[in-house]
């Protein structure tokens, strides 16, 4: 069992290491982010028998952060900050004599 444990643990800290060109979120969101999806995550799975509903969002969040903090992409941030496309401005002038 612990065999699996560090495979993923490794996969985890490689894709935290690679710099990620494409992402909007920095490094130190990254980690933030698995921590505290991994603790949300456990905890959903925890109370799963005992309330379902709160369970399952839970779980949900948890494995939604998980996958923000590893990817180093979140399509919610970058709606927030509103990055739009970049556009060229021509400008036409003309003289009359």
């Amino acid at each position: 069992m612990s065999g699996i444990l560090n495979y993923a643990l490794n996969k985890v800290k490689s894709k935290l290491d690679e710099s990620c060109d494409y992402g909007n979120v920095g490094t130190s969101e990254r980690i933030l982010s698995v921590i505290a999806g991994g603790f949300i995550l456990g905890m959903g799975a925890k109370k799963l028998l005992s309330s379902p509903f709160t369970a399952l969002s839970g779980i949900t969040l948890g494995g939604a952060l998980i996958v923000r903090g590893v990817t180093g992409s979140c399509p919610i941030k970058e709606a927030v900050e509103g990055k739009q496309p970049e556009a060229t401005v021509v400008e036409h002038r003309y003289f009359v004599k």
